[in-house]
């Protein structure tokens, strides 16, 4: 990310007049934005555009954050890169307590989005995506792609002898 941070923003204008509002338009790369099966690439650029306002117990940022998303689906396991929006409204606040994680810190007469626009993208990335609701997945027999191919099985076949005591189970 380089020496500049360009979600380390100034507000001391907004400490000196409370009730006023900065409008925030940045972007940058934040790294380390993935859960199991989707990520943000390394290098992607996230684009955080809202509001800061002084409020009584601090600065309330609102707005969204938007960066693109490399995701991996359940059934057939192919990669897909789509959009990710999210709607965010988030404190800070200068006494803020680690403990309590319901808060971001400000530093000074900075607040810094970083943290903040992280921990809303990953709460958003998708936990079992799928490349299209219609999703044929894989052929349980040979593992064929069952969207690119009809491999003649029609997803019956024979039963791995491995996964037949399963079967007691139903």
């Amino acid at each position: 990310m380089g020496t500049s941070n360009p979600f380390r923003i100034s507000i001391t204008r907004l400490s000196k007049a409370p009730g006023s509002v900065l409008e925030v338009d940045v972007e940058g790369e934040i790294p380390e934005m993935f859960v199991s099966s989707a990520r943000v690439a390394e290098g992607a650029t996230v684009h955080a555009k809202g509001q800061l306002e002084a409020v009584h117990s601090g600065i309330l940022f609102s707005g969204t954050a938007a960066v693109e998303v490399t995701t991996e689906c359940r059934r057939c396991l192919r990669e897909s890169v789509s959009p990710l929006q999210v709607e965010i409204r988030e404190l800070f606040e200068s006494d803020f307590k680690e403990e309590e994680g319901d808060t971001y810190p400000i530093d000074g007469d900075y607040v810094d989005l970083t943290e903040m626009l992280r921990d809303a993208v990953v709460l958003a990335l998708p936990a079992a995506p799928l490349c299209s609701p219609e999703c044929k997945g894989l052929c349980q027999v040979c593992g064929a792609n069952l969207n690119e191919t009809d491999c003649g099985h029609s997803g019956g076949g024979e039963v791995d002898p491995r996964f037949r005591i399963l079967d007691q189970l139903r």
